[in-house]
């Protein structure tokens, strides 16, 4: 049967002050049945697998816009938009002979899965790890080649880990224009969300990463303030490579960063239409993605290996962010 999706959406614009002032809330909730899974055949089947549906997956969130023009004066204006979106994500229902889908990596030697499971959430990372005792405390092993060391839970990618997902987005642009001049710029801030470095975890495990070369001259890696002497025991035993414990690769996603600047100047009109061709002319520098105000995570966390949903807060060996700088000339015939 076809998949299907019930939403309901619920929203109300309100302007202010001459159309100075205005919002725009909305509210959603969206619900997906009868997806695609693939379970293995019945026995006495023909085929390996089978196709059925099921699900419900649930999406619920809010969007709030609010613009305003705080200064209008023939000579100069400045206006200033504010976006805000938030969404949630809830794996109600799978199938009742699927506990768990996992839609990513999730051999051992890979240091994360990507797995549907009821009651949480698409974008949810498993993986490995610490061990911890009833007040969250990581316990450490107490004999053997890896005393001193941190204990590991368990095998596999089995343990959640982080989810990729922000808790919102916002985005707060401002246009100031005085006379033939323009500047605009917009900043973008990102709160919440984990993301995985896998690049951490394959250079902590060969020792060329600045994180062991400091551990090295320290002589101890410091671990939620206790202090492990062993510390090539520490990266290449416990946490580092595509099979060591996930949740030490884990970052907060927490970022904010100036995403857009652009300088303009219109050339007056009556110097454009003497040339008896142009209506219009203006030059505008443009520069993209500049830099970032605050970051926690090593890398830019928009960086992910793939856009799938497989690989969302997954960073692996990926090139440098970029920014870009640029003119542009628009010319009106």
């Amino acid at each position: 049967e076809p998949e299907m999706t019930h939403s309901v959406e619920v929203g109300t614009e309100w302007r202010f002050f001459q159309s100075r002032l205005g919002f725009n809330l909305t509210y959603y909730r969206t619900n997906t049945h009868n997806q695609f899974f693939k379970l293995p055949a019945l026995a006495g089947d023909m085929y390996a697998y089978r196709y059925v549906n099921a699900g419900d997956i649930q999406n619920r969130g809010w969007e709030l816009t609010v613009d305003a023009t705080p200064v209008l004066t023939p000579d100069f204006t400045w206006k200033t938009s504010l976006n805000f979106s938030s969404n949630r994500n809830k794996i109600k229902e799978l199938h009742e002979e699927l506990k768990e889908l996992v839609y990513g990596p999730s051999s051992f030697s890979s240091s994360y899965a990507m797995k549907l499971v009821k009651g949480g959430s698409i974008g949810d990372i498993y993986g490995k790890a610490f061990v911890r005792d009833a007040e969250g405390n990581i316990v450490y092993q107490t004999e053997g080649d890896h005393k001193g060391l941190p204990a590991v839970e368990g095998e596999g990618n089995t343990i959640k880990v982080g989810n990729a997902n922000p808790v919102f987005m916002l985005g707060w642009n401002h246009s100031f224009s005085y006379k033939g001049f323009s500047l605009y710029f917009l900043l973008d801030w990102r709160y919440g969300g984990e993301v995985l470095s896998q690049t951490q975890a394959e250079m902590d495990l060969y020792g060329v990463s600045k994180a062991t070369a400091q551990a090295r001259d320290k002589g101890y890696v410091s671990l939620e303030g206790q202090q492990i002497s062993d510390v090539k025991g520490f990266y290449k035993n416990v946490v580092g490579g595509r099979a060591g414990v996930t949740e030490y690769y884990m970052y907060d996603a927490t970022n904010l960063r100036l995403r857009e600047v652009s300088l303009s100047y219109s050339f007056p009109r009556k110097w454009v239409q003497k040339t008896n061709c142009l209506k219009d002319l203006q030059l505008s520098f443009v520069a993209r993605n500049l830099c970032f105000l605050y970051k926690k995570a090593p890398f830019d966390p928009d960086l992910v290996l793939s856009t799938g949903n497989d690989n969302q807060g997954i960073e692996v060996f990926g090139m440098p962010t970029t920014r870009s700088l640029g003119f542009t000339l628009t010319c009106e015939f």
